[in-house]
């Protein structure tokens, strides 16, 4: 029976409409298709992977107490990365104070040095280093030794499986006598869809599923709800382009940087409208030329550091933004044949004995690898 436009528009209700655009999206794997496959790991303890994370210190510490243009002692939070010989400044001042000694939390300073004004230092202002001068021959001096802080993660095994009967094998699909190779591309696309999620959602666990103890590794979040995380509230507040620079200046502030700006769709909407109103027409053109997966827009996003690219992945809540340097997130595939290097997926023959048909098992082991979790990303929440 031929079906009529009024039969189609009642087939094509918004349900149906919205459930295949879902399913059209199911391979976008945003976050994903932004960071590396690391070499195959070996792990320790049956599922464990670990690492170090080397501190890198920022060349600022904040005042904890006014300094009036006459004092010569400046209290910081953080005297260890200052020592003598150093030049700072406060922030919003012209004035360049001479660093002559420290101890503790305090610098015994010069104000007005280099022929710059003293003025009033408030509490809480920023006071950055400028440079270092050493006298000749002089013998080397550490700045700011920091013991590397150990980190581990789990390894999790993500698996799923196609089963065809003899009959099925032998018919005739999409111009194949075998549509198993097609359906085994199609389940891989669902695969990297759920190590998508992982690395967004996934939390470090173990959890016992009947008698067996089941890992679960985890992602982004997890790492960024541990203690001394840049965890921002925005208090329900919308997005604004201040809200992302203050948490990329607080990445900067702790010697950090950053890359990539993560949304999921509420907040790329509300994201687009802020580069629509700073952006000419042909990188709104690059913006949507893509089919709003990944998006690589130039480095000049007002004042947002060094960000050069926007990630639209579906597995963010309507309410966050997540900034973070790529280089710093790989997925890394367990050694000895549990993934294959590369991080590709393992088909494994999984017919039963007798089956009148095949079963082919798709199976890897993976852990993501998140370094500098403190330093270099970060994840602003509960935008309204």
């Amino acid at each position: 029976m031929p079906i009529t436009s009024a039969d189609l528009a009642a087939l094509l209700n918004d349900k149906v409409i919205n459930d295949a655009f879902m399913i059209a999206r199911s391979n976008r794997t945003g976050i994903l298709s932004t960071v590396s496959i690391g070499g195959p790991r070996q792990a320790y303890d049956g599922y464990k992977m670990g690492w170090l994370d080397m501190r890198v210190d920022a060349t600022s510490s904040t005042t904890t107490a006014q300094a009036l243009a006459a004092a010569t002692t400046i209290a910081v939070a953080d005297g260890t990365k200052f020592r003598a010989g150093m030049t700072a400044s406060p922030a919003g001042s012209d004035e360049v104070v001479l660093i002559t000694a420290v101890s503790g939390n305090n610098l015994t300073v010069v104000r007005g040095f280099g022929s710059t004004t003293a003025a009033d230092i408030a509490s809480g202002a920023v006071l950055t280093i400028d440079s270092v001068g050493r006298e000749e021959n002089s013998t080397a001096q550490n700045d700011g030794i920091f013991q590397p802080d150990p980190l581990e993660n789990y390894f999790q095994t993500m698996d799923t499986a196609v089963e065809f009967s003899r009959r099925a094998l032998a018919t005739l699909q999409f111009g194949n006598t075998n549509d198993l190779t097609f359906q085994v591309a199609e389940r891989i696309k669902q695969l990297a869809t759920q190590l998508d999620r992982a690395l967004v959602r996934g939390r470090k666990a173990t959890a016992t599923v009947g008698a067996n103890t089941v890992t679960y590794t985890g992602g982004l979040r997890y790492f960024l709800d541990q203690a001394g995380a840049i965890k921002t509230n925005n208090s329900a507040a919308e997005l604004t382009l201040d809200a992302i620079n203050a948490l990329n200046a607080e990445i900067v502030t702790r010697g950090g940087s950053a890359n990539t700006i993560a949304v999921g769709i509420k907040q790329a909407r509300k994201l687009h409208a802020l580069v629509s109103a700073n952006y000419d027409s042909q990188r709104l053109a690059d913006w949507n030329a893509d089919a709003g997966s990944v998006l690589t827009l130039p480095s000049d996003l007002p004042l947002v550091g060094s960000v050069n690219r926007i990630v639209i992945d579906t597995n963010l809540n309507d309410a966050e933004l997540v900034i973070f340097d790529s280089g710093m997130i790989s997925v890394v595939p367990m050694a000895s044949g549990n993934a294959a290097a590369g991080g590709n997926w393992r088909t494994v023959d999984a017919t039963l004995p007798g089956q009148d048909g095949q079963r082919t098992r798709i199976i890897g082991d993976f852990a993501m690898e998140i370094r500098q979790s403190k330093t270099h990303m970060a994840r602003l929440h509960n935008i309204g």
